[in-house]
């Protein structure tokens, strides 16, 4: 019974963020990285989880023009790569319109 109710919420959470920004904080570009640190963002991991579950979902990484935002996007890039994640499915795409440095974005190809 509890193992149910964990997939039903695990499921409603993942449909959740498709559809919706998820902005990392600048706190995490403060300090060195590591796996830890990048699965312990909780934008980020609001993004990823429901990617992990949905083979159709792709990851657009939004980026605000600056040399700083595109490092930001770039680093994040590889080490979700580094990760597990498929490179096809992480798309980095400059935002010219941007008001934050990176923007994660979870869409379904359909």
């Amino acid at each position: 019974m509890t193992r149910a109710i964990f997939c039903l919420w695990l499921a409603a959470f993942s449909l959740a963020a498709f559809g919706r920004d998820c902005v990392p904080s600048d706190e995490l570009w403060s300090k060195p990285r590591n796996a830890a640190s990048i699965l312990g963002e909780k934008a980020i991991r609001k993004c990823v989880l429901p990617l992990l579950d949905n083979a159709d979902a792709t990851l657009r990484m939004r980026h605000a023009p600056d040399e700083d935002a595109q490092w930001r996007a770039a680093d994040l890039r590889w080490w979700l790569i580094a990760l597990g994640l498929e490179p096809g499915r992480i798309a980095l795409v400059e935002d010219p319109k941007a008001t934050e440095p990176l923007v994660l974005e979870l869409t379904e190809t359909k």
